[in-house]
């Protein structure tokens, strides 16, 4: 027997054939209540580093100095015994919340080509496409979490969005109601009407809703969805963009940078209920003088990590929020030109909040920077997010060809 889970709002997306279903029952296929209830009112913020970050400069800085030059970290390195973490030495504001953090040390997959490999990182799946040309495969991980939770959440705010687009973060078969929105068409939260005007309608569109009250639970539940749409024009979704609310000394602390704006507005818009942010920290692709241009690009997001970690601890949001901070590969030894060039046997990760052990590393490499324990792929990050929303594993949707297919295809398991 298939084990299907429906959101309420997958009606939407049958369109016209939703007033009929009462007829034949599939009304029930509606997420229970239950079923509802048991999902966790989380949110993910996910970092990419564009490029393909240094794993010996950022996450997993080598401590052992028996090895040769070309692997060890050219700016120097933090490392605490207590905790295992080794950090790059330009990582000094994150190092002073290590007791916050998880770095996994044995993250691994099998491309180095940018495009193959963001999408696997951002779906679970690999799509072997080479032409650049080709369509994802698989819906990201926000759109996944989007067609779970429904697009909007009860407050009115889309479940899912992004600022900055990053490939594969799409919704693929799901569909475009789950398509992550962008924070610069946030102006669109406001109604084109005089607000007395939008009113009447919706009070109108009410009366004629009680001349059908005896109509199919299906019809009801679009009903909801009309109330929900009403309620992201009228209410204060739209607040939650609007940094300049917070006090000076917090905006001040994450940075006058485009890093630390986007990491400030993914604090507020996880309080406002917002389920998935993403956001697109790029130039990590450095082949030559390394060091150089990672003094150029960590301070910023350092002191926006930081920020968001002391931020998020001090608000209490530290269980809810579940921060990710990766990129699409790995760097091999040094090259000729003082640079690092691709390796995807191991991309660095960063996690933190969550209701996990923190303060710890997972998985050990070789000096090579291969795994030699704890080996863990982009499918287990998929685990590990429905682990931190208590989405069931065995969930499954309907694609467009009208499959029932799993939204975790394959063996995996939480990294934390």
């Amino acid at each position: 027997m298939l084990d299907f889970y429906f959101n309420r709002r997958d009606f939407l997306r049958m369109g016209s054939i939703g007033a009929g279903m009462s007829t034949i029952g599939l009304s029930d296929l509606a997420l229970s209540e239950e079923e509802e209830l048991a999902l966790k009112d989380k949110s993910v913020v996910w970092l990419w580093l564009g490029g393909g970050p240094t794993q010996f400069e950022t996450f997993h800085a080598p401590t052992d100095f028996n090895v040769p030059d070309q692997f060890r970290p050219v700016n120097g390195l933090l490392y605490d015994s207590a905790t295992n973490i080794s950090l790059g030495a330009d990582w000094l504001q994150t190092f002073k919340h290590k007791d916050k953090i998880v770095t996994v040390n044995s993250f691994t997959h099998g491309d180095s080509s940018h495009r193959q490999a963001t999408h696997w990182m951002m779906t679970g799946h690999y799509n072997g496409e080479r032409a650049q040309t080709s369509n994802p495969k698989y819906p990201g991980f926000g759109s996944i979490v989007s067609s779970i939770y429904g697009a909007n959440t009860s407050t009115g705010i889309p479940t899912y969005i992004k600022q900055g687009g990053i490939s594969g973060e799409g919704p693929s078969w799901l569909g475009g109601a789950y398509k992550p929105f962008d924070p610069s068409n946030k102006d669109n939260l406001s109604p084109r009407v005089e607000i007395g005007r939008f009113k009447s309608r919706g009070e109108l569109l009410a009366a004629l809703d009680k001349q059908h009250e005896i109509v199919s639970n299906a019809a009801n539940s679009i009903g909801k969805y009309t109330t929900q749409a009403y309620d992201t024009i009228l209410g204060t979704a739209k607040l939650a963009f609007n940094i300049d609310k917070e006090p000076t000394k917090t905006r001040d602390a994450y940075g006058n940078t485009d890093i630390g704006k986007q990491m400030l507005l993914a604090r507020r818009l996880s309080e406002y209920g917002t389920k998935f942010i993403t956001m697109h920290y790029g130039g990590w692709d450095m082949h030559g003088n390394i060091s150089n241009a990672l003094k150029g690009r960590v301070p910023p997001v350092d002191q926006a990590i930081a920020a968001f970690l002391q931020d998020v601890w001090e608000k209490g949001l530290n269980e809810k929020i579940l921060l990710v901070v990766t990129g699409e590969f790995g760097r091999t030894k040094l090259n000729g030109n003082a640079g690092r060039d691709h390796w995807p046997a191991m991309s660095p990760m960063l996690m933190a909040g969550g209701e996990y052990e923190l303060g710890r590393t997972v998985g050990k490499a070789d000096k090579s920077y291969t795994p030699k324990e704890n080996p863990y792929g982009p499918l287990d990050v998929c685990a590990t997010l429905f682990d931190h929303f208590n989405i069931p594993m065995s969930i499954q949707k309907v694609d467009n060809g009208g499959r029932p297919r799993y939204l975790l295809e394959g063996e995996a398991q939480s990294i934390l």
